[in-house]
């Protein structure tokens, strides 16, 4: 039976069905769609190339699991293990096809809410989904690195600090009074209840995104961030931070151009400014990111960066590549109770 006999015929069922079973049949038909094309997008089976725990790449097969898995040894740590070890779909519950409606869900970055309803999950599956998602599918993003002769442009972004979340049920203590969806900053100026992430792009459009510490950035923290990532001999465009200035000269740069973003008359940083308009209205319809799950969504919007450049499809099913071979290691466990970083400042504050 070919393709067109098959539409033909589930055409003419479909017509004797109520609305409801309908319904029920249209629901079904999604997901053996969406598992085909997860499979599709998949390709080959992955091959296992060393032990997920130790990372030795003395392994060897041992048998295959019930449902005909291949299983491997580990000759040097003496473990275990099978194609879906430390993977998303081998340590979930969840079919394939719920995955893969979730996949479109984080390409079309919709709430939590409207994602634990089109994939038939609770809302703190979907919280999980979510945070398991973007672990697994940063991996895939490019690293920052300017070689010599290479040019970047390096600038900062602020946010404020947000305790968002359900406390409740855990022991954190607000630390302050409580405020509508963290946007009202009291103090004014770049205080140290504003978050800092220093951002770069270099001339091949790969950026980076880091949280640095609290308020005005620093010259350590500048040096942290920046050792690494920029290499003596390229050219490099900041603002005017002074923190910027001895840091590159300490990196040797062959260039440092410095400019004002008041003052356009003698050029701009303007790449790295769209990256922020960028980030701005990625992170708008979140009303709001918790502090302690910043980084996570900085690391989301770089993966949309470089892998949503095509069409919804097109990254669905990159999502599905991915998410089939990438490797997860967090548990659920881990996601809930993290405490809020940089929380010093609060216990200076009370004391």
């Amino acid at each position: 039976m070919n393709a067109e006999d098959l539409v033909i015929i589930f055409k003419k069922n479909m017509a004797n069905l109520s609305k409801t079973e309908r319904r029920r049949a249209i629901e079904s038909v999604r997901d053996v769609i969406r598992a085909a094309m997860f499979d599709d997008a998949v390709g080959s089976t992955y091959e296992v190339e060393c032990c997920p725990r130790c990372g030795s790449i003395a392994i060897v097969k041992k048998g295959k699991s019930k449902n005909g898995e291949q299983r491997y040894l580990c000759r040097d740590c003496g473990r275990t293990f099978g194609m879906g070890s430390e993977r998303i779909l081998g340590t979930s519950k969840l079919p394939k096809e719920t995955w893969m409606a979730y996949a479109e869900c984080f390409v079309l970055m919709l709430p939590l809410r409207e994602c634990a309803r089109r994939c038939h999950v609770c809302l703190k599956t979907a919280y999980t989904m979510r945070h398991r998602l973007i672990e697994c599918l940063s991996a895939y993003s490019p690293s920052f690195k300017v070689e010599r002769g290479c040019g970047c442009e390096l600038d900062e972004t602020y946010f404020p600090e947000s305790f968002k979340g359900n406390h409740t049920k855990g022991s954190f203590t607000m630390p302050r009074a409580s405020r509508h969806r963290g946007k009202q900053v009291h103090k004014r100026g770049l205080s140290r209840e504003q978050i800092c992430v220093m951002t770069g792009v270099n001339d091949s459009n790969e950026t980076f995104f880091e949280v640095s510490g609290r308020g005005v950035l620093s010259r350590k923290r500048a040096m942290d961030v920046l050792r690494g990532r920029v290499m003596s001999g390229s050219v490099v465009a900041t603002d005017k931070a002074s923190a910027y200035v001895d840091v590159l000269a300490e990196l040797e740069v062959a260039a440092h151009a410095a400019y004002d973003s008041k003052d356009r008359s003698e050029g701009t940083i303007n790449r790295i400014n769209t990256v922020h308009s960028l980030l701005d209205a990625f992170m708008e319809p979140f009303k709001g990111v918790s502090t302690k799950h910043l980084d996570a969504y900085l690391a989301w919007f770089k993966w949309c960066r470089t892998f949503m450049a095509a069409d919804s499809g097109t990254a669905g099913r990159t999502v599905a590549r991915q998410l089939a071979n990438g490797v997860c290691r967090s548990r659920i466990r881990d996601m809930f109770n993290v405490l809020p970083p940089y929380m010093d400042y609060w216990v200076a504050s009370a004391a």
